[in-house]
C-alpha cells in the first residue's frame, strides 16, 4: 500500500510535531556521586542552598532521618560544578571511544523529563540491594526493619501554578521483595498488569517546594548517619572508598504566562 499510494506534497507531513500539554513542565535530573571524605563540597554546597524553602516540620523530619535538602537559585558552587564537569568550552571529541569502569558506571548522570499534573516520574536513588537494615526515627521513638531485594526510589510530581511557578513534590519510598504481577488502574478505567515490588512510602518526608525556572532542588544525605533512611538513599559503597550521592532536579521550562497565552 505504501508503494502504490501517491506521495504527499510535503514529505515531512508524516513527522508531525509532538504536542505537549499546556501545563507540562520540563525538568533535568542529575545524580552526582562524590567521595564521602570530601567535606569541602558539603561546606560550599549547603552554604549556598536555601533550606528554609522547605516546611520547617518536614525539614526536621528529614534531618532526623539522615536527609538534607534545599533549593539552589544562584550560581552553582565551584566544587559541585567540578563534579558536574561544567566547562566553558566543549571538549574535543575522538573517533575511538574506550569503555572503562568509569565510563560504564559514571559518577554523574543526566536525564530529561517532561511532566504534566497527571503524570509522575521515578528517580532510582540506589542500586538494587539483596538486603538492607534501616532505622527510622519517628515521634514515638526509633524503630528498625529489614528489607530483602530493596531499592531506594523517589516518586516525583510537578504541578504548574499561577505566576509561572511550579510545585515540585518528591516522596521517598523503598521498593522491596520479589517482582510480582500487580493490578493498577488507569485514567481510562482499565486495569493494567505490571510487574512491581512492594512499596514502603514515607509521606512524612515528602519534599514539597514551589520553584521558578532555573532553580534547582538538591537532596542529599548526612555523612555521619549510618543505618538511617537517608544513608540508604544517598550512600554507596560498591567498590573502593565510600561515596555519597546528590540528586539535583532543575526546573528547565514552565508553562507560558496566562497573560501571554493568547499571543502568537
Amino acid at each position: 500500500m505504501l508503494l502504490t499510494s501517491p506521495m504527499p506534497e510535503d514529505p515531512q507531513s508524516f513527522l508531525q510535531a509532538v504536542e505537549t500539554a499546556p501545563d507540562s513542565v520540563a525538568l533535568e535530573i542529575f545524580q552526582v556521586r562524590y567521595p564521602a571524605t570530601d567535606h569541602e563540597l558539603d561546606e560550599q554546597l549547603w552554604l549556598a542552598v536555601d533550606e528554609q524553602r522547605l516546611d520547617v516540620d518536614v525539614r526536621h523530619e528529614l534531618i532526623r532521618n539522615g536527609f538534607r535538602a534545599g533549593v539552589l537559585g544562584g550560581t552553582v558552587p565551584d566544587k559541585l560544578a567540578k563534579y558536574l564537569k561544567l566547562e566553558s568550552e566543549m571538549p574535543k571529541t575522538k573517533a575511538a571511544r574506550l569503555i572503562t569502569g568509569q565510563s560504564a558506571d559514571p559518577s554523574v548522570t543526566r536525564r530529561f523529563v517532561q511532566l504534566d499534573r497527571s503524570e509522575f516520574a521515578t528517580i532510582k536513588a540506589s542500586r538494587l540491594r539483596p538486603k538492607l537494615n534501616v532505622l527510622l526515627c519517628k515521634e514515638s521513638g526509633l524503630c528498625g526493619r529489614s528489607y530483602q531485594q530493596v531499592q531506594a526510589v523517589y516518586s516525583m510530581r510537578a504541578e504548574a501554578v499561577a505566576g509561572q511557578r511550579v510545585v515540585l513534590r518528591l516522596t521517598p519510598e523503598l521498593q522491596h521483595g520479589e517482582l510480582r504481577n500487580r493490578y493498577a488502574g488507569s485514567d481510562q478505567g482499565i486495569f493494567l498488569v505490571t510487574p512491581s515490588r512492594e512499596r514502603e512510602l514515607y509521606d512524612q518526608l515528602e519534599l514539597n517546594v514551589e520553584m521558578t525556572a532555573g532553580e534547582i532542588l538538591i537532596v542529599g544525605g548526612l555523612p555521619d548517619a549510618p543505618s538511617s533512611l537517608g544513608h540508604a538513599f544517598h550512600a554507596e559503597k560498591q567498590r573502593g572508598p565510600a561515596e555519597l550521592k546528590l540528586i539535583l532536579v532543575r526546573l528547565v521550562e514552565v508553562p507560558r504566562s496566562e497573560i501571554l497565552a493568547d499571543l502568537p
